[in-house]
């Protein structure tokens, strides 16, 4: 594999700075321009401010955030402060080991070692004199089995926020998604999830909930949705919070047309901003960070023409412009990647208007014990309690990218205590027969029944059904292991005896939801270095220009081994660009 950490040429190529102002005149001029506002985004904005540098912040949309906003808000970074002083037993060696062999022939030592020796620092750089806080979270590696994997302590969790000390500003940080809101605007984490649906189980619960209504009515008499931030809204509001303290200009509503380059280095960008062309001199770096491509559908054709899908849970404005401005000067897409993209299990809902919704896979039905995933021809095909990505990229391993015939099977036992997909289980769901009209599920009397009604054979999903009731009876699964690991069992239901991770399907009438593969970002994205400089045909930078977010490639390579795997990376490369753009200034 090419050694891209050092670059022959790169000593004899100007920076900015070094450049004149160009051909033509400038309509606005700073140190920095940043072109995205998800984490990378945010991130390199404000290390930029830490730097001393001027900066500005362009975002396509009306709102900041974007997927990131959207998101869990976890980050992926081994060896944090916060890990050492919680006493984990950890090393960059041991999370290295890890990431070899999760990522295999795809690895790329460049990139693993920039992130895994730079993590830390990131992290504590932008935590320090800011608002941005981070907790250690109890999430594992997905693969805690996996050589070098922990079952605690390199994810974090972003701390909540109260969106009231934006003021007027709350409105600039995206909302989250629909399913995670409730009442018209009140956020609900995914923490919180069980003590809304059964409020009345415990006094906690009860005063839990109650505390937070009375909290989401006083909010509504001045704010337009509830102030309590969580997840990756809280990452955003923090950002957002702490970059309004420093002198950074943000500009909403506009999006990047064109990168400008001369001799050689990039020296700004041209941005649509009301309505008009505004050339923005970047005298020290542009750093892209505008969410990858999943809304393209020209370059998910392009980049991602093995992975057949048109869904994506990301931000609807994320459509390559990074990417596409990059490219046409000269920069190099990296491909050589596991997949194109972070996958999620999703099921669709057509409203009677013909619309239809995404919905993710669901936090209550997810992994749990009476519910299996079977393919077009009746049979298993995957550990259903393994990490969503893990699921589609199985998906895509059988075939079922290309028959769209991948169902999660169970009964009514199941959906009456755990809902599925969409919906949420009894006494908020107390009537299916719509959304078995509207064909959001199927519904059958006997297993034969329901394989008919979604075009599988009768007697291999019979098949596949008795032979699972029967491993739920040993608590073996000995197919795909499941409930073996430790992430596994975190999915499960220790009431579910002997392994919590399988329990029957025998419960008429029986339900199957039709998945499809959606992302939860792009994998595939510029190739760069370790310093995240973008890098051309031939693996030299291209002075001037850096990346971060989904715009980057993900160092990763298309795998997903642990949760925040791609906000973590985006907020070190942010910092290895911008350490990189004022080195000059530091010095």
């Amino acid at each position: 594999m090419t050694d891209v950490s050092a670059h022959p040429k790169s000593t004899l190529q100007p920076r900015p700075e070094q450049l004149g102002s160009g051909s033509a005149p400038w309509d606005f001029e700073t140190d920095l321009l940043v072109l995205g506002s998800g984490a990378g985004g945010l991130a390199a904005s404000l290390y930029g401010a830490k730097e001393g540098l001027s900066v500005l912040l362009c975002e396509k949309s009306a709102t900041l955030g974007g997927t990131t906003a959207r998101s869990a808000g976890m980050v992926w970074i081994p060896c944090s402060q916060q890990a050492q002083k919680a006493g984990i037993e950890d090393s960059i060696d041991r999370a290295r080991q890890y990431l070899r062999h999760e990522l295999g022939n795809h690895y790329r030592a460049d990139l693993v070692d920039a992130l895994l020796t730079s993590g830390a620092e990131a992290l504590a750089t932008l935590e320090d004199g800011t608002e941005v806080k981070f907790d250690l979270a109890s999430a594992p590696d997905y693969h805690p089995d996996q050589v070098g994997g922990l079952d605690k302590g390199r994810a974090l969790n972003i701390r909540p926020f109260d969106g009231r000390r934006l003021g007027s500003d709350l409105g600039l940080v995206c909302p989250p998604l629909p399913r995670m809101l409730v009442l018209g605007g009140m956020m609900i984490s995914s923490s919180e999830i069980q003590a809304f649906l059964k409020p009345f189980s415990s006094k906690a619960n009860f005063k839990h909930v109650l505390r937070r209504l009375a909290r989401y009515a006083k909010d509504r008499l001045r704010f337009p949705r509830g102030t309590e931030l969580g997840n990756g809204n809280a990452l955003v509001g923090r950002l957002v919070y702490s970059l309004k303290q420093t002198n950074a200009d943000i500009w909403i509503e506009a999006s990047l047309t064109e990168l400008i380059r001369e001799e050689g280095c990039v020296l700004g960008a041209v941005i649509k901003r009301h309505g008009k062309a505004v050339r923005v001199r970047a005298r020290k770096g542009v750093v892209l960070a505008t969410g990858g491509f999943a809304h393209s559908p020209e370059l998910r054709h392009r980049l991602s023409a093995n992975y057949p899908h048109s869904h994506s849970l990301v931000y609807e404005s994320n459509t390559g412009d990074g990417l596409t401005a990059a490219m046409a000067i000269g920069a190099a897409i990296d491909t050589d990647l596991a997949s194109p993209g972070l996958w999620a299990p999703a099921s669709i809902y057509t409203r009677a208007d013909g619309a239809e919704k995404l919905n993710p896979y669901g936090w209550l039905d997810r992994g749990r014990p009476g519910l299996i995933a079977v393919n077009s021809h009746g049979k298993r095909f995957v550990n259903e309690s393994n990490s969503y990505h893990d699921i589609i990229a199985a998906m895509f391993d059988s075939g079922g990218g290309s028959d769209n015939r991948f169902f999660f099977i169970c009964d009514g036992a199941f959906m009456r205590k755990r809902g599925l997909g969409m919906l949420l289980p009894y006494p908020w769901t107390r009537n299916l027969t719509r959304y078995v009209k509207r064909e959001y599920i199927y519904e059958g009397k006997t297993i034969q029944e329901l394989a008919l009604r979604i075009g599988i054979d009768p007697e291999a999903l019979a098949q596949t059904v008795r032979l699972h009731n029967e491993n739920s009876k040993t608590g073996v699964d000995p197919e795909f292991n499941r409930g073996k690991n430790y992430y596994n069992r975190l999915l499960g239901d220790a009431a579910v005896k002997p392994n919590p991770n399988l329990g029957p399907i025998e419960k008429a009438p029986f339900y199957a939801l039709r998945i499809i593969p959606s992302t939860l970002g792009t994998a595939c994205g510029l190739k760069t270095d370790r310093d995240a400089r973008v890098l051309d045909d031939i693996d030299n930078p291209i002075p001037g220009l850096y990346a971060c977010g989904s715009d980057l490639a993900s160092p990763m390579r298309g795998y997903y081994p642990g949760p925040g795997i791609a906000l973590g990376p985006a907020i070190v490369f942010a910092f290895r660009a911008v350490r990189h753009v004022a080195i000059p200034v530091r010095a």
